[in-house]
């Protein structure tokens, strides 16, 4: 075996000799410079500027080139609510329960004696008379009236069982005020009436209002009303019962008015609302 030294220049040409081809004398390795590194001499060349041109060979350890695969679609996600829609929906859903709670609570499951406001009952007569609206023609008065009044409520002359349970709901310290024209002025009376018993207390009526009354029963004013106004007209006998008296004038303090107009026009009188709307606003202020 030949050993070479391949610590020196020299020593490295000596070992390139050595492996001369030994039938032509040629070297197999290039002439090496001192301090140089022979350049490297591929026997392919790879052009890398696209893929789309015919590739390199297998040989030459390069792989071939993958085809395109198409780009999955991003899957569409749902539409999330807005914080600000997220808080309004909630304040919906809550108005809803309160309002749906309130709805539960109806007239009827309120208990006696609980209400503390003032019961300020209009009560109109018979519809034929009248306009279903409470603007125009027939009784329209009343409800201009009662528009004129806070917390005021109406009635037909037949919810007389209707007016007396709302008037148990009201706090004993609080006034009642009743208001009836023409059958409605019949049946103001029939309540205050009744309310003027040992079954209700004997419960106090602060001010009762009859506008032209119908029924020929009804001029004696019970015990239990502390002020009457009661208008009547002088045209028609028929349709009204004259002036009214108190069954006890020490209790109860009763002013009659005479008017020209006819039944169905007294309510509209501007003197006859404007004595009504003061004695309510008295009645109902001097309790609050």
């Amino acid at each position: 075996m030949v050993k070479a030294d391949l610590t020196t220049p020299g020593s490295l040409q000596q070992s390139q000799s050595l492996r001369a081809d030994p039938r032509g004398g040629k070297n197999l390795y290039p002439k090496v410079m001192p301090g140089k590194v022979p350049a490297p001499n591929p026997d392919y060349k790879v052009d890398l500027s696209s893929h789309s041109k015919v590739p390199p060979s297998p040989s030459a350890g390069s792989s071939l080139p993958l085809p395109d695969l198409p780009t999955p679609p991003s899957p569409s996600l749902p539409d999330l609510p807005r914080p600000d829609l997220a808080k309004d929906l909630a304040k919906d859903i809550a108005k809803d329960e309160s309002v749906k709670k309130l709805e539960k609570i109806n007239d009827k499951e309120v208990k006696a004696g609980t209400l503390k406001r003032p019961a300020i009952i209009f009560i109109k007569g018979l519809d034929v008379f009248s306009s279903p609206s409470k603007s125009e023609g027939g009784y329209a008065g009343v409800g201009r009236i009662a528009e004129a009044i806070e917390g005021s409520r109406i009635y037909g002359w037949d919810q007389k069982d209707e007016i007396i349970e709302e008037i148990k709901k009201v706090h004993k310290d609080f006034p009642i005020v009743l208001v009836g024209h023409s059958l409605g002025g019949d049946t103001a009376i029939e309540i205050a009436d009744e309310l003027d018993s040992l079954k209700e207390n004997f419960r106090k009526v602060d001010l009762l209002v009859t506008i032209d009354a119908i029924g020929f029963s009804h001029s004696i004013i019970p015990q239990n009303v502390k002020q009457h106004l009661n208008v009547f007209g002088e045209n028609s006998f028929v349709l009204n019962d004259g002036p009214h008296v108190a069954r006890r004038d020490e209790k109860t303090n009763v002013r009659n008015i005479l008017s020209p107009l006819d039944h169905t026009d007294i309510d509209d009188d501007k003197e006859i609302q404007y004595e009504i709307v003061e004695m309510i606003q008295k009645t109902v202020g001097s309790k609050s």
